[in-house]
């Protein structure tokens, strides 16, 4: 699998490990520049990291649809759980809302574990053929 495959496709499976490693691949630079850019450029630093985080979010994606694939579950449910975190982020900015974005946060987070926690199916399923278990490239 190459890493064009890995990050720009939603099609196959991809087990625990290499989802992890392939997940902490794309957030440690994120929140490296988010920290960057916010301390260094304020309020415009804020307003970048949107667009930032639009550029990562289809990786976000292809990687979670793989996942949720490798236990036979519809890839585009990644977008519900994506949507979740955009949802819960914008719900911060709304001060009677604080608590509800919270919830939606710790409700993602819940998610976030079952997808990388839950073991996918042995052998075959609808979305292909059972991947390597620690194949990373």
């Amino acid at each position: 699998m190459d890493l064009r495959n890995v990050y720009l496709s939603n099609a196959g499976r991809i087990a625990r490990l290499p989802y992890f490693c392939y997940s902490i691949a794309l957030t440690l630079p994120y929140m490296l520049l988010t920290y960057l850019l916010v301390t260094l450029l304020g309020t415009l630093g804020s307003v970048l990291i949107i667009g930032l985080y639009a550029v990562i979010a289809f990786p976000y994606y292809c990687l979670m649809a793989k996942r949720l694939q490798d236990f036979n579950q519809p890839g585009k449910w990644a977008i519900a759980v994506i949507a979740g975190g955009i949802v819960a982020a914008l719900l911060q900015f709304i001060e009677a809302l604080h608590g509800i974005g919270y919830a939606v946060s710790f409700v993602q987070f819940l998610v976030g574990l079952a997808i990388l926690l839950v073991p996918g199916t042995a052998g075959a399923n609808d979305y292909g053929a059972q991947p390597d278990k620690f194949a990373i490239v």
